[in-house]
């Protein structure tokens, strides 16, 4: 019957003949009629015959009888009880109903309640009910009637500790009982599928098939809740004989489903005292049975266990080996087998190993290295040279691929570089799966804060995320949606993070380290070398200082062993000359009057020697004092002869090391190791970056070139900081013609002037003049005003002892070339706007002791704006105008009548009128 409309009518009809039926049978227990409860539950179970139903309805309708049966067991249970009947008899009794379907229900049901009372041994109950269970051999009753019997007995079996052991029977019995059961289960299933029918609805059949499974499952589940079995009786009793079982009825779906309910049922450390039976079985499963779930299944378990319980795993037992055996003989054995499927074998078994063998990049290698082979096998190639794939690789694939390339990266992160087969099998996924996979990397990478110290490391890695940097052969990258737009922001924030994990302690190597960095970062698109490579400057920045420093330890360590050199030669040279002395004295009295002469010669000689060491001491100390003094020049000769190995004070030590008067002193710069990479190439390396940069992105390029200038400024090397100021003066000139961005750049410009201290007097005022008459230059009058007047401050430095920057003059020329711009800046009241903002630099000035700044040209100012503003009609722009206005005369005010200010500070604010 397929007919839904029939199959309800059919259940209806069956469920309320055992409501009729089940009402009789329950008071024919109320008034202990054994007879006619028999009957009446015999009528019940004639329903459970019909071969109307689904088994999903035919499930709803068992499920309904056997609801009522409890009423019945509960009722012969009391029975024996009060003792009005053995259980024998009631046994005797089932047996006498004539259909043969209903009478095993009912002895099942007697049966439980026989074993229950221990009249008979449970052994020989168990036995009797199975060999009469046989009588039903129709595939779906009796696989009803058999999940019945495993149902009413499940806690009725000899068991270790059960009150049925002993002469019951023993933990064996059981095991022999439930195996039996499942074996006639599962014949009884596998025959299911032989069922005749249309061919058109044998996929309906199989669904319904499919829906019996878990009666068959059951048995299992009654095996693994025995107390009395453990690994070794599960490896030698139970795994056999259900593999032989599972094996031999060659179905399909029953192997798949049973060889799961095998893992999942039973405790994993039955698993792993079982693995190489239990694969064995794996391998002789029917080839379309797809053992791919199986194995990842049987691995999670173990793996999951293992990594909880680490001393779990057996030392004698190798489980990757077992498994990848397995693994190698599905694959030789099916060669019909899919691309996907053995990846995705490979990732379960990648997934294994990293979970139960932590750090054994063999492992790991091996299993890439699997499925490169198995690309290559099938005819796929790696894409290399940026050309097109010849055949293109399916979804599946890929997807399984990523899952396979990502497992490495949670465990290694950089440690995949050393994996040779990695980056090989990255080549076979297309560019935006690479991508994928270089995006995981340096997220892993950056989650644990490695350190990249290796060169080597620092190629292989930005090697790797060469698809992050890189446009996609094709040539379809854009700017896209705003989704594509903030992943790319993602990508670039991952890429300048790892720039800054880059550090070693020698300075060579990480030099070395950036150059490496700049060759890859360089490669990308254009649209990402502006993000990419504005933290190697900044990194290369911080290590020019870093070299800088030891370079100045190294000159002064250099000089002060100079000087001690020296000091030792001048000792030596007048210890000799007093030695000599003292000879001819002795020689001159044993020859009488000619002493005096001699002595007077010897004091000449020892004057001449004294005035000559003492001459060339003072040399000494003034050549190794000079790049004390921060003459770049000197410095940087001094590192080059200390980098050589040279020393003028060389000679001097050999003679006081003939003397043997004083231990020689080497120079520091003879026992250090040479510096390989000055400071000087670190500039030079910043400036071919920005160089390069600066026709792709001028405001970027103009804003490193700054940067670049203050850290040659505050390293000493005013000739390069100029050299930088120059090349951002050039890029203003020939790149940036946006006003906006003139004027950001004239901020910027004026601002890192201003944080250089390092310029002679001549090259400032040329840098702050440029920078000032480009300010002059801007095309929009209210920004010409803010900036010249902004450039005022280049020439007035707070600090009192700046040489050339306090030019007075220049101040106030440049303040009063604002008043003139803004004067004729009448749009809106902009002129009184501007005025107010020069009122407040022309204070600042007057406050700093700028002598040009005098009083009357403050008070001549404040009344302009007075009349400015009143001329203005009413609107917020007035109002704010006001407000500023007020806010600056207010701050005059206070500086009139403070008290706790300086006296000459107010007498100098008494004299402007507001």
């Amino acid at each position: 019957m397929e007919d839904p409309a029939a199959q309800q009518r059919a259940l209806a009809e069956g469920n309320k003949r055992v409501m009729q039926e089940a009402f009789l049978m329950k008071r024919a227990t109320d008034a202990s009629d054994t007879k006619s409860a028999f009957t009446h539950a015999g009528n019940m179970l004639k329903e459970l015959k019909t071969t109307q139903l689904s088994p999903r309805n035919y499930y709803e309708l068992y499920m309904k009888v056997l609801d009522e049966l409890r009423h019945l067991e509960d009722f012969f249970t009391s029975q024996n009880r009060q003792a009005r009947q053995p259980m024998v008899g009631l046994y005797e009794q089932a047996q006498a109903c004539t259909m043969v379907l209903p009478r095993l229900y009912l002895l099942n049901t007697v049966g439980a309640c026989y074993i229950l009372s221990q009249e008979a041994p449970a052994r020989d109950i168990l036995k009797d009910l199975l060999e009469m269970t046989k009588g039903v051999q129709h595939p779906m009753r009796g696989l009803f009637l058999r999940n019945y019997f495993s149902h009413v007995t499940r806690d009725k079996l000899p068991d270790a500790g059960s009150p049925y052991e002993g002469d019951g029977g023993s933990v064996d019995d059981s095991v022999e009982f439930v195996l039996e059961n499942f074996v006639e289960a599962n014949k009884l299933w596998v025959r299911m599928h032989g069922q005749k029918g249309p061919s058109k609805d044998k996929k309906r059949r199989e669904r319904e098939r499919k829906d019996l499974r878990l009666l068959v499952g059951t048995n299992l589940v009654r095996l693994s809740q025995l107390e009395g079995v453990d690994g070794a009786k599960y490896k030698t009793d139970i795994l056999p004989p259900v593999l032989e079982q599972v094996v031999g009825c060659k179905d399909t779906i029953a192997q798949s489903y049973l060889m799961d309910c095998l893992i999942q049922v039973f405790p994993d450390e039955f698993h792993l005292a079982s693995l190489e039976a239990f694969l064995d079985g794996v391998c002789r499963l029917k080839e379309k049975v797809r053992v791919r779930p199986v194995l990842e299944s049987l691995m999670e378990r173990i793996g999951n266990y293992v990594e909880e319980h680490p001393d779990a795993l057996p030392k004698d037992v190798d489980a990757f080996r077992l498994l990848n055996d397995c693994v190698t003989r599905l694959v030789s054995e099916r060669p019909k087998l899919e691309l996907s499927e053995i990846i995705l074998m490979q990732v379960a078994l990648l997934q294994f190993a990293s979970q139960c063998y932590p750090g054994r990049l063999e492992y790991i290698n091996h299993c890439i290295g699997v499925c490169g082979r198995a690309m290559v096998s099938r005819g796929f190639e790696p894409l290399t040279g940026g050309r097109p794939a010849r055949r293109e690789l399916p979804l599946e694939c890929i997807e399984a691929l990523l899952r396979l390339l990502s497992i490495p990266l949670k465990s290694l992160g950089l440690g995949v570089l050393s994996l040779a087969e990695y980056i090989d099998l990255l080549h076979f996924l297309p560019w935006e799966s690479q991508k994928q996979v270089s995006l995981e990397l340096l997220r892993s990478v950056l989650s644990k804060e490695s350190a990249l110290s290796d060169l080597d490391c620092v190629d292989r890695l930005l090697g790797m995320i060469a698809p992050i940097l890189k446009d996609p052969p094709n040539g379809e990258r854009g700017d896209g949606d705003a989704a594509m737009q903030a992943a790319q922001e993602e990508e670039r924030r991952l890429v300048a993070r790892v720039v800054h994990l880059m550090r070693n302690e020698d300075t060579d190597c990480y030099f070395r380290m950036l150059v490496v960095a700049r060759r890859h970062l360089g490669q990308g698109s254009p649209s990402q070398v502006q993000y990419t490579l504005v933290p190697l400057v900044f990194r290369a920045l911080g290590l020019a200082r870093t070299i800088r420093a030891a370079e100045v330890a190294d000159e002064e360590q250099a000089a002060a062993a100079e000087t001690a050199a020296a000091a030792a030669a001048a000792a030596t040279a007048k210890a000799e000359a007093e030695a000599r002395a003292a000879a001819d004295a002795a020689e001159g009295g044993a020859n009488g009057g000619s002493g005096g002469g001699a002595d007077d010669n010897g004091d000449a000689a020892n004057g001449g020697e004294d005035g000559k060491e003492g001459e060339g001491g003072g040399d000494e100390t003034e050549a190794a004092a000079a790049p004390a003094e921060g003459d770049e020049d000197s410095g940087e000769t001094v590192a080059a002869a200390a980098a050589a190995g040279e020393s003028p004070a060389t000679g001097a030590e050999g003679a006081v090391d003939d003397a043997g008067a004083f231990p020689p002193v080497p120079p520091a710069a003879a026992v250090a190791r040479p510096r390989q990479f000055s400071s000087r190439k670190v500039y030079q390396f910043l400036h071919e970056i920005v160089t390069a940069m600066a026709p792709l992105h001028p405001w970027v390029s103009l804003s490193l070139f700054l940067q670049c200038a203050i850290g040659a400024d505050r390293t000493g090397f005013k000739a390069i900081a100029y050299e930088f100021f120059s090349q951002a003066f050039i890029l203003y000139e020939d790149e940036l013609s946006d006003s906006k961005a003139q004027v950001r750049a004239l901020v910027s410009m004026a601002g890192t002037l201003l944080s250089c201290e390092g310029f002679d007097p001549v090259d400032y005022d040329a840098l702050a003049t440029k920078t000032a008459q480009y300010a002059a230059k801007l095309l929009k009058k209210p920004d010409q005003c803010r900036m010249v007047t902004l450039c005022s401050h280049l020439f007035w430095s707070p600090d009192e002892a700046a040489p050339g920057r306090r030019d007075a003059r220049r101040v106030l020329e440049c303040l009063q070339r604002s008043l003139k711009i803004a004067d004729v800046c009448i749009a809106g009241g902009m002129n009184a706007q501007l005025f107010i903002e020069i009122l407040n630099h022309y204070i600042f000035f007057f406050e700093a002791d700028n002598p040009e700044i005098a009083g009357r040209y403050i008070s001549g100012l404040v009344a302009l704006i007075h009349e400015h503003v009143d001329s203005l009609d009413p609107s917020d722009a007035r109002t704010e105008m006001e407000r500023y206005f007020n806010n600056t005369l207010d701050h005059i005010r206070r500086k009139k009548e403070q008290a706790d200010l300086p006296e000459s500070l107010r007498e100098k604010f008494a004299s402007v009128t507001i």
